[in-house]
């Protein structure tokens, strides 16, 4: 049994009966938003809704979606949603906010993910402002493309980065190559587990982050 392996197995061992366990199932409920928010997304940030509400500069639509988004997500803290929340009150903002979003959900490479993480550091003069952090910009990705993306919540992926031994390059302010090696690491899993066999990234990473 190797590292990989060894997280199904660990998972049994708390959840018996797998996904299907009562007990695994309870407390799926606590996050029974995640489809809500993934709904979400799909309607409202999905590229023609996205580049026909920009082409008109009708950026009202957009923002309350990203508000609600970030507000029903379970992997954004408290502390994150108010910066979020904080930073979406300066109105100049939305536009490029909301441009170099389009481009890291449809256009996603180095660049759009840089650029969107200097954008969300538009208002760092104000502290309770700042949201670029790892939870807020990979929600957006995870969300919108679960079975291509990943969430990072960063005590919890550098816990199970240290148990697998991968070394994902860890830095406090997020970046594409930390983002791409945890993606790496996630996929992995996926190719070795039973219990993730079929399932989003989403789901994967909850398998990870219940034994980590």
């Amino acid at each position: 049994m190797n590292a990989w392996q060894q997280i199904d197995h660990d998972f049994l061992l708390r959840f018996p009966g797998g996904l299907s366990d009562p007990d695994w199932l309870t407390l799926g409920k606590k996050h029974k938003s995640v489809n809500n928010v993934m709904r979400l997304c799909a309607e409202g940030l999905a590229e023609p809704a996205m580049a026909a509400a920009l082409a008109k500069d009708d950026l009202a639509g957009l923002i309350d979606t990203c508000r609600q988004i970030i507000g029903r997500s379970t992997t954004v803290s408290t502390f994150e949603k108010m910066a979020m929340r904080n930073y979406l009150a300066f109105s100049d903002v939305h536009r490029p906010f909301l441009h170099s979003l389009h481009a890291l959900l449809h256009h996603f490479g180095p660049g759009s993910f840089a650029d969107f993480v200097e954008v969300l550091q538009l208002c760092r003069h104000d502290h309770n402002a700042n949201p670029a952090k790892w939870p807020v910009v990979t929600c957006f990705l995870a969300y919108s493309q679960p079975f291509e993306h990943v969430c990072i919540k960063p005590t919890t992926i550098k816990r199970l980065a240290a148990r697998l031994q991968v070394d994902i390059a860890y830095q406090a302010l997020p970046n594409y190559d930390t983002y791409q090696r945890v993606r790496q690491m996630v996929q992995t899993f996926r190719q070795h587990s039973t219990l993730a066999a079929g399932q989003n990234n989403i789901i994967a990473q909850a398998i990870m982050y219940c034994t980590a």
